[in-house]
């Protein structure tokens, strides 16, 4: 994507990076090929997941080692893959423990937001799901794709056979898929 995002959040570190370990994250998150670097370069490429993000830059760690910042100001995507990377090949084979939140959201896209979540270096992105869809001269109407699964097929099994003009059946299953979809939203 060619576009540019804005990242936000923090990711706690436990232990704190010695300063050799920051010293790499930000050597290998800036793409720097070392002596240093080798070793993680060389990892990611015999991993079953070889891929490196195009932009370097995008994550830098706090002074005292305790925990990883985004880019400030308009940077690219990529943030998750370097998370992935740096997690799978540096902390944790070194007894690193990460946890906290980053968010995103595009300004050339605004379907492209979420937040990446890191609890014991477990991860996971999620991208937001709109349900406000704004004033009705400037729509968005942005919904997730098993949201919009799970309305259509609702709407689908509507059914007002033998009953009053008020009265619509709906089929259990769908409002079931769509009552455990909205729970998991704020």
């Amino acid at each position: 994507m060619g576009y540019p995002v804005y990242f936000n959040g923090v990711i706690e570190v436990s232990p704190p990076l010695t300063e050799e370990h920051a010293r790499l994250v930000e050597a290998v998150v800036n793409l720097e090929k070392t002596e240093l670097t080798k070793p993680i370069f060389e990892a990611i490429q015999a991993s079953p997941e070889p891929d490196l993000p195009y932009h370097g830059g995008q994550l830098y760690v706090s002074e005292d080692r305790t925990t990883l910042h985004p880019e400030e100001g308009e940077s690219r995507h990529g943030l998750r893959l370097w998370l992935d990377q740096l997690l799978t090949h540096l902390f944790i084979p070194n007894g690193y423990v990460l946890n906290g939140e980053i968010s995103w959201d595009a300004s050339d896209d605004a379907e492209d937001r979420g937040s990446i979540y890191v609890r014991n270096n477990q991860h996971e992105d999620v991208d937001d799901v709109i349900f406000q869809a704004g004033p009705s001269w400037a729509p968005n109407h942005f919904a997730d794709e098993p949201l919009k699964k799970a309305l259509q097929a609702l709407l689908e099994s509507a059914d007002s056979t033998g009953c009053s003009e008020d009265l619509v059946v709906l089929a259990t299953p769908a409002l079931d898929e769509v009552r455990n979809i909205l729970q998991k939203a704020p």
